[in-house]
């Protein structure tokens, strides 16, 4: 870590443990200013990542930790929320309770896939692999959302979640199951990505699934499968083709 970053970390902590998120805005402002990219004009994610990290190890056991963070997160934009769900990332390795009503009290916040997919990759994930079955539960919830980002949100930790428990295909695709016929793109695409994760994990629970999905003529599924067959071997691949095309 640079001297200057560390520096930077430590001020904003200081300003939260101060509960002055005004100023922690105005530092992330003038400190950031300086690494957005030219054509965009956007800081770089894996530097919110580190910086989030970074924080959330400083967080860690501090009973004002999520209250200041919530502050953080409701008063903030990209950068900020980018570093909380880093930040998060850390702290819901060791607070279950706390870091589930976090991100449950922010699902109607969620508003582009990037964050979305941050929250699940650094966050949602270690909740579901400490309790898988409060957290699947929550899940068939919120792909019953109306907001196609909790929706995605969901699908978005799957792959995530097979990486780290290898074992569990079943109870992925059993999630799934419920969203194949999917109209938002984002979402589809969230899908299609989760199917290829699993197929790296159980191609052949994957090349299952898929063939009886397969069988639907609803455009949406098709389109799903199609991306989501890519993993699969060329062989099982062209059976899936085949059934597509009846």
């Amino acid at each position: 870590m640079k001297k200057t970053e560390e520096t930077f970390i430590k001020d904003v902590y200081e300003g939260l443990e101060k509960r002055d998120t005004q100023h922690v805005l105005s530092l992330v402002n003038a400190y950031l200013e300086k690494e957005k990219t030219d054509k965009l004009k956007l800081t770089p994610t894996p530097l919110l990542n580190f910086i989030g990290d970074g924080l959330g190890k400083m967080l860690i056991r501090k009973e004002w930790s999520f209250d200041r963070l919530m502050e953080l997160w409701r008063e903030g934009k990209r950068d900020e929320r980018l570093i909380i769900a880093s930040a998060l990332g850390r702290l819901s390795r060791v607070d279950y309770e706390n870091s589930k009503s976090f991100v449950l009290s922010i699902l109607n916040d969620l508003s582009d896939w990037e964050i979305c997919d941050q929250l699940a990759l650094k966050a949602v994930v270690n909740l579901v692999v400490q309790n898988k079955n409060e957290m699947f539960s929550l899940m068939e919830e919120w792909v019953k959302s109306e907001n196609k980002w909790v929706r995605r949100l969901a699908v978005a930790t799957i792959p995530p979640y097979i990486r780290a428990e290898k074992t569990e295909s079943k109870v992925c695709l059993q999630l799934l199951d419920k969203v194949m016929k999917e109209e938002d793109k984002d979402v589809k695409k969230a899908i299609s990505w989760a199917l290829r994760e699993i197929t790296k994990k159980d191609p052949e629970a994957v090349f299952n699934f898929l063939q009886k999905w397969a069988k639907t003529k609803d455009k949406n599924t098709r389109r799903i499968i199609k991306e989501g067959m890519k993993k699969l071997q060329k062989e099982k691949q062209e059976e899936i083709k085949s059934l597509l095309c009846e």
